[in-house]
C-alpha cells in the first residue's frame, strides 16, 4: 500500500526521546551478578532472587516482611516508603501518594502532593529505590534486575516503568509481563523449567491475575524448557481497589443515612474508610460476616456486612474479569476443555467468590501450589537468570543453554495514523496485530511527495479501535536528512519492530542509498533523557520533598515543560486529570510535543508539496512484507488492504475537513428541526390541556 508523506522540519535533538533504552541499562554480564526480580505492584511490591543452586527466594524488607506497601510519604526532609507511609494516609493525606501504578503513562500523578503534580514514574522510582536498599542490604550491590508490568500495559507505560527503574539507580536487565513471570514460578514448582525435567507432557495454562489495581488474563502453552504465551488481555483500571471502593461507598452511605454526614467529603475520613474497607474485605475472605465501625465528625456507626452482600455489590466487577477471560479463549478459538491448569495470581484472588466462579465457568480446580503474593517476583527472578545466561553465552562466557525459553505476545496492536480514502477521515491502520509472537517486525513502504524531499513523519498508535483518538498515541517519528536529489515518489522503507519486552524500535532504509538508521520518537508523554538525569539525582539522594519542589520550581522558571494539568492528554480515557485550580507540576524536564504536521496517509491520499503549497496526488508504491518472526521466517496474518483504494486521488488543500464539516451542518440542521418540532408539539399539547380546564377561555379551533 503506497503512503505519501509531507516534508517535515527536522526536530531538534533535545525534543526527541530515544526509542531505545539508555545504553547504561545494559551493563556487561559479570560472573557474580545476582538475578533479581521485582514485582512492582499497585498495592504492595515484592523482591525475589535466584541463588547459586537455581532456587528462588524472597528478599525481606527492613521490617522483616516480604511485602512492602507501594505507598510514598513525602516529608520535607526525607521520603518514606512502606508501612509508615500507609499510616500517614489518615494523618497527612496531602503528602501521600498511592495507587500510582494506575497513572503510569500519564504526564502527572492524578493527585497533587503539597499542591504540586509529580510524574508518576518519579514516584514509582521512590518505591524502587526503597526496594533497592533492601536487596542491596541482603545480596550486595551486584544485582541485575527485572521489573514486572501488567501484560496489558501499552508501550508508553512500559517505557515509564523502565524509566522509573533507571531513576532508582537499578541495574536494569529488562521488564517482563506479570502473568509470564507467574507461569515461570509455577513452572519452577512443577519442574517445567528444564528440558530434562521429570514432567514431559505439554500443557495449556490459563493465568488469571487480579491484583490490587490491574487485571490480566493470559493463555500460555508450557512444555519442559519452553514457555510460550498464546494470547493476553486485561484492564489496567480494574483491581482489588475497585472492590474496596464499593465497600467504601456502602459504609459511607450507611453513615450518611444515619447521621446526615458523608465521611467521603473529608480526605482523612475517606482514607479511614478505605482502611476499614480493606480490613472488612480481608475479614470476609475468612468468614461469612463482619462489622465495620465508622467514626466521623465525633459520631460513630457500626455497619454489619455479610459476604453475600459484598459479593452482590461487586458482582459486576467480577463479571468483567470473567468476560475478558472468555474473550481470550474465544480469540484463540479454544474452549475451557482445552485448558489443563488454572493459575490464580494476585492478592485479590483470595476472595472466595473468585475461585468458585472461575471453577464453575472453566470446570478446573484453581492451582494453589504458588503463593499469589510471591509468584510474580519469583518468576521475574527466574527471568533475570534466563537473561543473564543469554548475555553470558553471547559474550562467550558460558554455554548457550539457558535452561528454558520464553516467548511473549503483544497485548496491543501497533498501527499508524492514516486517512481512509473512501471517507477522507483519519483511521488507525494496524500493522502488527495484537497477540503476535514477539519479537515481531513489519516493514512498510512510504513514498516522497515532492522533488528533493528531505524528511517524512509518521504518527504511531497502539490500540484496536479504528478511530485514532480512541487509541494510545505512542508519539511521532521522523525520517530526516534524506539524500539530496531524490525524485518524487522515491520509496523509503520503515520497519516497525516489537521487542520481546513489548518495547518498540523503528528503523528506516532508503533503497538505492545503502543508508539505514534507527529513528527517534517524539513522545506525547514521558521524560526526556535530561529529565531522567535530573530526577535520578533527586531520587537517589533520598532527599525530602523540598528537593522535589526545588526541581519543580527550576523547571517552571526555565519553562522546560509548559504543560498544565488541565491540558494533559492521558493515554487512557479513565485516567484522572488534575484540576486546573492548583498550580500545575510540569514533568520536568519533559520533551515538549510539537503539533502534528501530517498524519500517515494510505495509498489514496495527498500531502503538502515540497514548497508548502497545494496538495497534490500521491503515486502508488507496493506494500512490503507482513509481520515476521526473526529467525523463523513465519509471517503473521496479512493486513487487509481491500478497504483502501489503490489509485491516487487529488484533494484540495481546504478539503481535509469537508466530510466532517458537511456532516456537522446536517447534524445542526437536524437538531434545529427537532427543537422546532418539539416546540410546536409542546405548544399544542399545552393549549389542549388548558382547553380541558377552561373551555370558555381556550376553545378548541374545531
Amino acid at each position: 500500500m503506497p503512503i505519501g508523506l509531507a516534508q517535515h522540519k527536522p526536530l531538534r535533538e533535545n525534543e526527541l526521546a530515544s526509542m531505545n533504552e539508555p545504553s547504561d541499562l545494559r551493563k556487561p554480564p559479570t560472573s557474580d551478578a545476582r538475578p533479581v526480580g521485582i514485582d512492582l505492584g499497585t498495592t504492595n511490591s515484592a523482591v525475589a532472587w535466584v541463588d547459586s543452586a537455581g532456587r528462588t527466594a524472597m528478599v525481606t524488607n527492613a521490617d522483616g516482611e516480604i511485602l512492602t506497601p507501594s505507598i510514598v510519604l513525602f516529608r520535607d526532609s526525607d521520603v518514606v516508603v512502606g508501612k509508615e507511609a500507609r499510616r500517614s494516609t489518615t494523618i497527612e493525606p496531602q503528602r501521600v501518594a498511592e495507587w500510582v501504578k494506575r497513572d503510569m503513562g500519564s504526564p502527572v500523578y492524578s493527585h497533587p502532593i503539597q499542591g504540586e503534580y509529580l510524574p508518576p514514574e518519579v514516584i514509582q522510582a521512590c518505591i524502587l529505590r526503597k526496594l533497592k536498599v533492601d536487596l542491596v542490604g541482603t545480596l550486595g550491590p551486584n544485582a541485575r534486575v527485572v521489573i514486572t508490568v501488567p501484560a496489558y500495559f501499552d508501550e508508553t507505560r512500559r517505557k515509564a516503568t523502565a524509566d522509573a527503574g533507571e531513576m532508582a539507580g537499578l541495574n536494569l536487565l529488562d521488564i517482563v509481563n506479570e502473568p509470564t513471570a507467574a507461569a515461570l514460578a509455577f513452572g519452577e514448582t512443577i519442574g517445567y523449567l528444564s528440558p530434562i525435567g521429570d514432567v514431559r507432557d505439554e500443557m495449556t495454562v490459563l493465568v488469571y491475575d487480579l491484583g490490587g489495581g490491574t487485571f490480566d488474563v493470559t493463555l500460555l502453552r508450557m512444555a519442559p524448557g519452553d514457555i510460550q504465551c498464546l494470547a493476553t488481555d486485561g484492564d489496567v483500571q480494574l483491581g482489588g481497589h475497585d472492590w474496596d471502593q464499593r465497600l467504601v461507598d456502602h459504609l459511607a452511605e450507611a453513615f450518611k443515612a444515619r447521621h446526615s454526614a458523608d465521611p467521603r467529603e473529608d480526605p482523612v475520613g475517606l482514607n479511614r474508610l478505605f482502611q476499614l474497607a480493606v480490613d472488612a474485605k480481608h475479614a470476609l475472605s475468612a468468614r461469612s460476616r463482619t462489622t465495620a465501625r465508622v467514626d466521623h465528625a465525633g459520631r460513630s456507626l457500626d455497619v454489619p456486612i455479610t459476604r453475600d452482600q459484598f459479593e452482590e455489590m461487586t458482582a459486576d466487577l467480577l463479571e468483567r474479569t470473567l468476560h475478558t477471560t472468555r474473550q481470550v479463549l474465544a480469540e484463540m478459538k479454544m474452549r475451557f476443555s482445552d485448558v489443563n491448569r488454572l493459575l490464580l495470581v494476585g492478592g485479590s484472588t483470595r476472595m472466595p467468590i473468585v475461585a468458585s466462579r472461575l471453577q464453575a465457568m472453566t470446570g478446573l480446580t484453581p492451582e494453589r501450589s504458588v503463593n499469589p503474593d510471591e509468584a510474580v517476583a519469583r518468576g521475574a527472578a527466574l527471568y533475570a537468570r534466563y537473561l543473564l545466561a543469554k548475555e553470558a553465552a553471547a559474550a562467550g562466557a558460558g554455554k548457550p543453554d539457558t535452561g528454558f525459553t520464553v516467548t511473549n505476545v503483544n497485548a496491543h496492536s501497533l498501527g499508524i495514523e492514516g486517512i481512509d480514502p473512501a471517507t477522507l477521515r483519519k483511521t488507525n491502520v494496524k500493522l502488527i496485530p495484537r497477540n503476535t509472537p514477539l519479537p515481531a517486525a513489519f516493514t512498510e513502504k512510504f513514498t516522497t511527495r515532492s522533488e528533493n524531499q528531505r524528511s517524512i513523519i509518521i504518527q504511531i498508535l497502539q490500540g484496536e479501535n479504528t478511530l485514532p483518538e480512541e487509541c494510545t498515541p505512542i508519539g511521532r517519528t521522523a525520517v530526516e536528512n534524506l539524500p539530496e536529489g531524490l525524485p518524487k515518489g522515491w520509496p523509503v522503507e520503515v520497519t516497525f519492530e516489537y521487542e520481546s519486552n513489548g518495547r518498540l524500535t523503528v528503523r528506516a532504509v532508503v533503497p538505492g542509498t545503502h543508508r539505514e538508521t534507527t529513528l527517534k520518537l517524539e513522545r506525547t508523554t514521558g521524560l526526556s533523557s535530561e529529565g531522567l538525569g535530573h530526577w535520578r539525582e533527586v531520587v537517589e539522594s533520598a532527599a525530602g520533598f523540598d528537593a522535589f519542589e526545588a526541581l519543580i520550581q527550576e523547571a517552571l522558571e526555565e519553562q522546560i515543560t509548559p504543560l498544565a494539568p488541565a491540558a494533559v492528554s492521558s493515554p487512557s480515557p479513565s485516567q484522572p486529570v488534575p484540576p486546573g485550580g492548583s498550580r500545575p507540576m510540569r514533568s520536568a524536564p519533559m520533551a515538549p510535543m510539537a503539533p502534528p504536521v501530517l498524519e500517515r496517509l494510505p495509498p489514496a491520499s495527498a500531502g503538502l508539496d515540497g514548497n508548502g503549497g497545494a496538495r497534490g496526488p500521491v503515486h502508488p508504491a507496493s506494500r512490503e512484507s507482513h509481520p515476521t518472526m526473526p529467525g523463523t521466517g513465519a509471517q503473521a496474518e496479512p493486513f487487509a488492504s481491500e478497504s483502501f483504494a489503490a489509485e491516487s486521488v487529488e484533494v484540495p488543500s481546504n478539503h481535509r475537513g469537508a466530510p466532517r464539516g458537511s456532516s456537522g451542518a446536517r447534524r445542526w440542521l437536524s437538531i434545529l428541526l427537532f427543537y422546532v418540532t418539539s416546540a410546536a408539539v409542546g405548544s399544542a399539547l399545552a393549549y389542549y390541556v388548558l382547553s380541558r380546564w377552561h373551555p370558555e377561555e381556550f376553545p378548541l379551533p374545531w
